[in-house]
């Protein structure tokens, strides 16, 4: 049975977008686009191609991602946010030797690490590229600032490895205040001063909201996430280079019915409809990654109209106000999330509502009834 929702991915959005960065930190700063989580739910597949004619190499989180791509004939370079350290002692150092024959660059953010990948490479006869992650105050992944420059020297001595780049990550970017960030880059900078690193090692830090917001921060290479999609995180975007959201959802109206005046709907029966009036039914819901914390917040668009969604998120279905839409009928298509930044029904919009972000919109709607289109 064919899918009733539709994800249309828009070629041209992601090579205007990948043009603009591009344009935006200059021929001299490398571009890897992180492709992770799925292209953040836009799906790997149907835009390698684009993104690596684009780009000088792609970032991705797991190891396995990482594999992926060579399984898709990516042949560039990758570097994997995660190593194979982490995965279980029965598998590790089989992993780590899969990923050293793939060519696939890990992060390593500790000695141990770093000296089963070296024993690992050695043992193959061949040179392992690693990148070392610093941690400047994220508290997330990558090794404490004091430890650098002992790192960085072990890896220089190790025969098996060599260390091709050393970065940390932004907790702040997207903030309006740039303090915390200017200030983890100050850190990272001082860090790299003390120790031995060569003139080919690529120095990396920028997200999306960083290459639009702290140009400092571009060193060799960027890794732009959402910004290749066409997504801005953060207030002011109105005032930053214009990019173009690359995802378009859409379904049917696959029920009409009139509804009585003082009739409520959906689970829990959270909505009230003081007047008569007549309602659709649509199918999605949080089956499919449309959040549930939308319920009688979102809109979608048929027939060029905003049109209210009433009563709760279903795990299937939404229920939407056709009241003021008398000439709608089954069969209209419903636009679920829109391609226009400004509609009430786009990306960041709807993450507004929800409280959340724009990457959990787009990362969430991965269920195997969406069909994807490539266009």
């Amino acid at each position: 049975m064919d899918q009733l929702i539709t994800t249309t991915i828009s070629e041209s959005a992601v090579r205007h977008n990948l043009m603009l960065l591009r344009e935006h930190i200059g021929a001299e700063v490398k571009l890897y686009p992180a492709v992770k989580a799925d292209c953040y739910g836009h799906g790997l597949e149907l835009l390698l191609d684009v993104i690596s004619e684009c780009a000088d190499g792609l970032c991705v989180a797991a190891p396995s991602e990482a594999m992926r791509l060579r399984r898709l004939g990516y042949d560039g370079p990758v570097l994997a946010f995660f190593s194979a350290y982490s995965f279980s002692e029965e598998i590790r150092e089989l992993s780590i030797a899969e990923l050293i024959s793939a060519d696939i660059t890990q992060t390593v953010v500790d000695k141990k690490e770093i000296e089963l990948i070296n024993s690992v490479a050695v043992g193959l006869g061949v040179v392992a590229s690693v990148h070392l992650k610093v941690d400047t105050g994220m508290l997330r992944a990558g090794a404490a600032v004091a430890d650098i420059p002992e790192l960085v020297d072990i890896i220089n001595s190790s025969a098996g490895l060599k260390l091709m780049g050393l970065y940390t990550h932004f907790s702040s970017a997207d903030e309006e205040d740039l303090s915390i960030a200017e200030k983890q880059l100050a850190i990272f900078n001082e860090a790299v001063a003390k120790s031995d690193v060569g003139d080919d090692v690529m120095l990396h830090a920028a997200n999306s909201a960083a290459i639009m917001r702290l140009r400092p921060s571009h060193l060799d290479m960027v890794r732009p996430g959402l910004a290749v999609y066409g997504y801005h995180t953060y207030a002011g975007a109105e005032t930053l280079p214009p990019l173009k959201p690359a995802m378009r959802v859409t379904a049917p109206l696959i029920q009409v019915k009139d509804v009585e005046a003082g009739s409520s709907c959906g689970y829990g029966l959270t909505y009230t409809f003081e007047k008569g009036g007549r309602v659709g039914r649509v199918p999605i819901g949080y089956g499919d990654g449309y959040p549930r914390s939308l319920s009688n917040k979102a809109t979608v668009r048929i027939n060029g109209k905003d049109i209210a969604l009433r009563g709760r998120v279903s795990m299937d279905q939404i229920i939407v106000d056709l009241t003021e839409l008398p000439d709608a009928t089954v069969g209209d298509e419903v636009e679920i999330i829109s391609d226009d930044s400004a509609a009430l029904n786009s990306v960041e919009n709807l993450a507004r509502l929800a409280g959340t972000i724009p990457y959990e919109i787009t990362c969430g709607l991965r269920s195997d009834r969406i069909e994807k289109v490539f266009v």
